[in-house]
């Protein structure tokens, strides 16, 4: 499941965050419900899109009917890239709806939304079943999704995002409940003079063992900095577990 070269650690895991999703426009979606991600890091974008002129296409998750297992994913990805023949990444996932949780596939890295019905359709061909449309006025939801990570390792404890330079991983001694990580994350925020920063939680698997860590987003991001919140999550991660 993970291998190893030249210091790099290729893996997989998850990912779990809250953000403002809504449904997308229905004359993209095909006639399905997919949910769209209004404000990306809304820890470092203080709940506004960033500034920009042109918005690329962001995050959407594509709500389906049935949990669609990762593999079978995989494998349909790889047909449909060979019929679509443009840009996308997905991966399987779940999302909190109507105060329920629902099997997903989430979509990135798309050129251009118009090219969402037509990747829609090719998931539809190949068997994949989706909830209809309907509209979803904004909310914050729970997501997690599974994720593939190719990282390294400078120091115990520590991870740097090989493929995306704005992410690193703080290892976290125990399992924490997301109810427990936004309380902490919040008391965190309001104890410091830099902000700006995003933050999830995640696994990953290594050595036959599964570790736990917290996501830093920050497209300023320096060690004395990510050295800080380490040391702060490690020390209140500790005081909630011992309560």
């Amino acid at each position: 499941m993970e291998q190893k070269s030249k210091n790099i650690i290729e893996t997989i895991g998850t990912i779990s965050k809250k953000e403002t999703l809504a449904s997308f426009e229905e004359d993209f979606c095909n006639g399905i419900l997919i949910l769209e991600n209004k404000f990306p890091f809304p820890g470092y974008y203080h709940a506004t899109i960033p500034d920009k002129e042109v918005l690329d296409p962001g995050s959407f998750f594509l709500v389906t009917k049935n949990t669609q297992q990762e593999e079978e994913i995989m494998r349909l990805n790889h047909d449909i890239k060979k019929i679509f023949q443009k840009k996308f990444d997905t991966t399987v996932g779940e999302v909190t709806l109507f105060n329920e949780i629902r099997p997903c596939i989430r979509v990135k890295h798309l050129s251009d939304y118009h090219d969402l019905p037509e990747l829609v359709k090719l998931y539809q061909d190949h068997g994949v079943h989706f909830l209809k449309f309907r509209k979803v006025k904004p909310y914050d939801g729970l997501i997690r999704i599974r994720k593939y990570f190719l990282l390294e390792s400078p120091e115990p404890g520590f991870y740097t995002d090989v493929e995306d330079t704005l992410m690193c991983y703080i290892q976290i001694p125990a399992y924490l409940k997301w109810i427990e990580f936004e309380k902490i994350t919040l008391s965190m925020k309001r104890n410091m003079d830099d902000i700006k920063w995003d933050a999830a939680l995640g696994t990953i698997y290594r050595n036959n063992c599964l570790v736990d860590m917290v996501r830093i987003y920050d497209e300023h991001i320096d060690r004395e900095k990510v050295m800080l919140i380490k040391s702060k999550y490690l020390e209140a991660v500790k005081k909630t577990k011992i309560k």
